[in-house]
């Protein structure tokens, strides 16, 4: 039976069921790992290559656009779920069983840095901010903010005092913070995370991920393939419609306003006009998909379960 993706709540409760294991197992020597062969979560660009993340603590770099990859060793057998680069040489990896990782050379080396305070549970996302410091969320409200560069970490409470909710992902949107998570929760921060405001979420389902768009616009997207999107700062959404009900699992918008969603069943979404509109098109695979972005060439490129390449983007 073939392995469904397991978009970022899913991810923890699994985390959640796995506390008795340590978060930063040591890993022995990665050989040999065929990126195609692989479960990949997360896809960063930096100094001029690709580095993606995922199962059993992979870490792959690709130097030709994602034709070869190449295995580098980290410090855990554990899922890593996210990355990050502050610049090109310092980078943050993240994952399940609480762990976190930290690289000054531009992730071929990586040192885990425990934060005994979160105990197991998974981290399911990281954010790079603009004022330096970084960010990473996940399982039961889990928040934390480093202002080091991800040397050291603070635990904070969001949303409200007894928020357990799963954070799929935060983003920054202009001044803001913009946090989307499981059923239905969205919420904005207008100083930098200290306090929230809660937002009046389009539906009750999950959302898996949002992006900021250079308009100022927001999108949002998570289960049954559902898209909103909004030009007022979350106050009103408009449910942008696509021919798929597969949840789509991540995101990715340039500076110029294009976007890519990715999701089950190798959905690629790809909008030119800022989210408003998204044509579709499949990976050859067909399995799920957890990232992708356009690459110079202006062709997609793509992991997920099983699943690596690049795609031509569909006509718009």
């Amino acid at each position: 039976m073939m392995k469904k993706f397991l978009p970022g709540i899913l991810l923890a409760l699994i985390a959640s069921l796995s506390a008795h294991s340590s978060a930063a197992e040591p890993a022995k020597a990665v050989l040999q790992i065929k990126a195609a062969k692989t479960a990949l979560f997360d896809l960063e660009s930096a100094g001029g290559k690709l580095v993606a993340v995922g199962e059993r603590g992979v870490v792959l770099h690709s130097a030709d656009d994602g034709k070869t990859w190449a295995a580098v060793s980290a410090p855990t057998t554990r899922t890593l779920t996210s990355i990050v680069f502050l610049g090109d040489k310092v980078a943050i990896a993240a994952g399940h069983g609480a762990t976190l990782l930290r690289s000054e050379d531009g992730g071929t080396t990586w040192q885990a840095v425990p934060v005994p305070e979160i105990g197991t549970d998974a981290i399911l996302g990281l954010l790079a901010r603009k004022d330096g410091s970084v960010v990473a969320y996940g399982a039961f409200g889990m928040y934390l903010v480093s202002p080091d560069g991800g040397k050291t970490w603070k635990k904070q409470t969001v949303v409200k005092e007894d928020f357990d909710r799963h954070i799929s992902q935060v983003i920054e949107a202009k001044d803001k913070l913009f946090l989307v998570g499981e059923s239905g929760t969205m919420a904005l921060s207008a100083d930098g995370g200290t306090t929230w405001s809660e937002v009046q979420a389009p539906y009750s389902g999950s959302f898996f991920g949002a992006l900021a768009l250079p308009d100022g616009a927001l999108l949002a997207y998570g289960m049954r393939g559902n898209i909103f999107r909004s030009a007022d700062g979350g106050k009103t959404w408009n449910n942008v419609k696509i021919p798929s009900t597969s949840a789509i699992n991540g995101g990715w918008a340039d500076e110029s306003g294009k976007v890519v969603l990715v999701g089950n069943n190798g959905l690629i979404a790809v909008s030119k006009d800022g989210g408003q509109s998204f044509t579709l098109g499949h990976a050859p695979e067909g399995l799920p998909l957890a990232r992708a972005r356009l690459l110079k060439d202006g062709n997609v490129i793509y992991v997920g379960y099983l699943s690596t390449g690049t795609l031509k983007v569909p006509a718009q």
